[in-house]
């Protein structure tokens, strides 16, 4: 990929970094991030990648980066949905007002910030000669790890409404890819006691998919996973919550 105006969220950090990094020397990357410390590291580590500070739970605050990069690129060839959100789940032992607050949290992020960010693009992405939306969900769509259920619950959901955008999406001639990676090594899956792959090799994997034309991508134990879902569920999620106890 080369010469492409590239917008990701949540480039500052883990799987989003890796992806920035990858593209940064041959493309303009642009990244969507709300942490003050972890934009200034960004600028550290990726000086040419170009740093927009938002909330993509904020409809007003996406409006303004739409805008700044309407008015600075004035299209948008490729559109990274990849910020996410991922906690404990102890539906026993957690407050209610706790419970509920962590499962608006992460589904604002990780389902309605993707569909929100992408509405607000369509026009910047109609400019583009070969316009691509990329939606990261997760290997656990289709199959929950129940220390983390809420995240699980929460990506499921975005990998069923990425197959509705792609569907109502290709009038427009806009490509719609869904990601579905495996644990990936980040701080997010820190302490889990489960396989892991590094976050550059997962970058890497992912574009050269891209490249082929894939768009849904059943990346690393995703794709042995995917199978053992839909054919074996219950031997699935034993071992799957083994896994990760």
């Amino acid at each position: 990929m080369k010469n492409k105006i590239v917008v990701i969220t949540g480039g500052a950090t883990g799987i989003g970094f890796a992806i920035a990094k990858e593209l940064t020397n041959d493309n303009t990357v642009i990244s969507i991030d709300r942490n003050p410390s972890k934009i200034a590291g960004l600028k550290t580590l990726l000086p040419k990648v170009e740093s927009i500070r938002a909330d993509v739970t904020s409809s007003e605050e996406l409006g303004n980066v739409i805008a700044s990069i309407e008015k600075t690129h004035g299209r948008i060839d490729v559109l990274i949905n990849n910020a996410g959100k991922g906690e404990g789940f102890d539906f026993v032992n957690t407050p209610e007002k706790e419970l509920i607050e962590k499962i608006e949290t992460e589904m604002s992020i990780n389902y309605t910030a993707p569909i929100l960010l992408t509405k607000k693009a369509l026009p910047l992405l109609k400019k583009s000669s070969e316009p691509i939306v990329v939606i990261i969900s997760s290997g656990l769509a289709y199959m929950p790890m129940s220390l983390i259920g809420s995240y699980c619950a929460s990506k499921s959901a975005i990998h069923f409404i990425t197959m509705s955008l792609r569907q109502q999406l290709a009038p427009l001639k806009i490509r719609v890819v869904e990601v579905l990676p495996p644990v990936v090594e980040t701080d997010m899956s820190k302490g889990m006691k489960i396989k892991k792959m590094p976050a550059d090799k997962f970058a890497q994997v992912l574009l050269a998919k891209l490249s082929k034309g894939e768009n849904v991508m059943n990346i690393g134990q995703t794709a042995a996973l995917e199978k053992f879902s839909r054919y074996l569920p219950k031997t699935a999620f034993k071992m799957l919550n083994k896994a990760s106890n």
